[in-house]
């Protein structure tokens, strides 16, 4: 199976789901769209990471994606 590369198109609230959030994904070189509902606190750690922000302490994703390099 060839891996398929995906971009973040929009990450917006959710007008179905009260405190959801709709994150739609691109495929590249695609008119393809995958749109996923998510909670906020998964909005928020991508929102951060689309922004270039940094928290003042890593978050889970970041604390097992430094672990991954690791070992």
């Amino acid at each position: 199976m060839d891996k398929i590369k995906l971009e973040v198109l929009v990450l917006s609230y959710s007008q179905t789901q009260a405190g959801a959030y709709a994150l739609i994904l691109s495929v590249e070189n695609s008119d393809q769209r995958i749109p996923i509902i998510i909670g906020g606190f998964e909005a928020q750690s991508i929102a951060i990471q689309l922004e270039g922000l940094k928290p003042p302490r890593p978050l889970t994703h970041d604390l097992f994606h430094n672990f991954a390099d690791n070992y």
